[in-house]
């Protein structure tokens, strides 16, 4: 009996599943609502803790309060953007470089290479918006946002892909449901 030679593994079809890293982030745009949810479900608080009883039929005035608050909520999510990012091809890199046309401004260099990484910008509503997003935006969505609410998001959701920070996430959840189905 003769044992069959294993099988030789294509290199090309391995190679041609390669792809680049990715990541997306999604950003309420209304951040102002933020302050806004937090000081409504501190007066919930309040109200809970002196809430006299009350009678049947009676509105309840701390539902009431957390009508308002979930509308808050729903509104910001409304305000949601996906971006996504994919790490830039060495020609998107040589292009940002070359629209800053010698100027040294690291601020706008970057910006130009966090545009050159976002690949779609995605609504709450699941609809891909078309225009592709210039460095300019990102600087009127910082100046918007804020800088420790664009760095926090946006800019590192970016920076991890830039950077090209290859990684296979660890699901512990699959690997305890697949280790005891057995």
């Amino acid at each position: 009996m003769s044992n069959p030679e294993p099988e030789v593994p294509d290199l090309r079809s391995l190679l041609a599943e390669a792809s680049r890293p990715s990541a997306s982030c999604t950003v309420p745009l209304k951040q102002g609502l933020v302050e806004r949810i937090q000081d409504a479900e501190a007066e919930m608080s309040q109200i809970a803790d002196d809430a006299p009883s009350r009678r049947m039929g009676v509105g309840s005035p701390l539902r009431e309060k957390a009508r308002e608050i979930e509308a808050m909520r729903a509104e910001a999510e409304a305000s949601s953007l996906t971006f996504h990012f994919e790490a830039p091809t060495e020609d998107a890199i040589e292009a940002a470089r070359k629209g800053m046309n010698g100027r040294d401004d690291e601020r706008e260099y970057d910006l130009r290479l966090t545009a050159a990484t976002c690949t779609k910008v995605v609504g709450p509503d699941g609809v891909e918006y078309p225009t592709r997003m210039e460095w300019s935006d990102f600087r009127d969505l910082r100046e918007k946002l804020g800088e420790p609410i664009y760095l926090a998001t946006i800019k590192a959701t970016s920076d991890r892909v830039f950077r090209r920070e290859w990684s296979v996430p660890f699901s512990s959840a699959a690997s305890h449901i697949l280790g005891t189905v057995k």
